[in-house]
């Protein structure tokens, strides 16, 4: 049987960190003897992660503060994280995310522009600075946690689904780009409904029966699981659905 690749010693750049997926694989980077440096917009929240992390692991991790809607910030994240590791990242995962589920006549301007910039337009320009850290080495592995409404239509998501669906294409042409070329593994995480703050949010108006999802634990063993693959092998998409939540 073929070793799977060891994330002892790996430099992981977390966006999202704070979020309730991005939280747990953080907390089992640093366990497996990872280098983090960890974002999100909240400094209080990103505060409190790193001392839980330092806790539990011995080792803390860098945090940066970034929107990843904001192209200079995105930039200055990467930056960051070049000179705290001495060299691009190994790997990047994007676990932030934003949601309006509500019927089409009860969009409004904003729920449009605030799904596009972060979930789509963030995407992309965590992978661009990802991508153009990596070339020289030509070698990483870029992660996003895309979710199942990037591959599967539901009512009254029509805006979270297309921002969704366009990081779907934008990582399967991605993929063709770079794999090949630079060495670089795209991977999109396609999980049903996993048990997280996304569905405090009011602007997410579903009756969801949260006992009955995915775990965080669930979705951050997913994320292992794809980022410890055997190093000949690329896994360019993972679907994971609870039994009781299949779209």
């Amino acid at each position: 049987m073929t070793d799977r690749v060891s994330l002892s010693g790996k430099t992981v750049l977390v966006a999202g960190a704070t979020g309730g997926i991005g939280e747990t694989v953080a907390l089992a980077l640093a366990e497996a003897g990872a280098k983090l440096i960890l974002s999100s917009r909240n400094t209080e929240k990103l505060s409190a992660l790193s001392a839980q992390i330092e806790y539990a692991s011995g080792a803390e991790p860098t945090t940066f503060a970034a929107d990843l809607a904001d192209a200079a910030q995105v930039s200055a994240l990467m930056d960051a994280a070049t000179q705290t590791f001495g060299d691009a990242p190994d790997i990047v995962i994007n676990a932030a995310g934003v949601g309006a589920i509500r019927s089409i006549d009860a969009l409004t301007p904003d729920d449009f522009t605030t799904l596009l910039h972060t979930n789509l337009l963030g995407a992309m320009y965590l992978s661009q600075a990802a991508v153009r850290a990596m070339t020289a080495r030509k070698s990483g592995h870029i992660l996003h946690v895309v979710g199942i409404l990037g591959k599967a239509p539901m009512a009254n998501a029509t805006a979270y689904c297309a921002s969704k669906y366009g990081l779907t294409g934008f990582l399967a042409a991605l993929r063709a780009e770079v794999s090949r070329r630079l060495n670089i593994k795209i991977t999109g995480l396609y999980l049903g409904g996993v048990d997280t703050p996304f569905y405090d949010n009011p602007a997410v108006e579903m009756k969801v029966q949260r006992d009955k999802m995915l775990t965080k634990q669930d979705a951050s063993d997913a994320i292992v699981y794809a980022l410890t693959q055997p190093a000949h092998l690329v896994l360019g998409e993972l679907t994971l659905q609870p039994e009781s939540h299949q779209l």
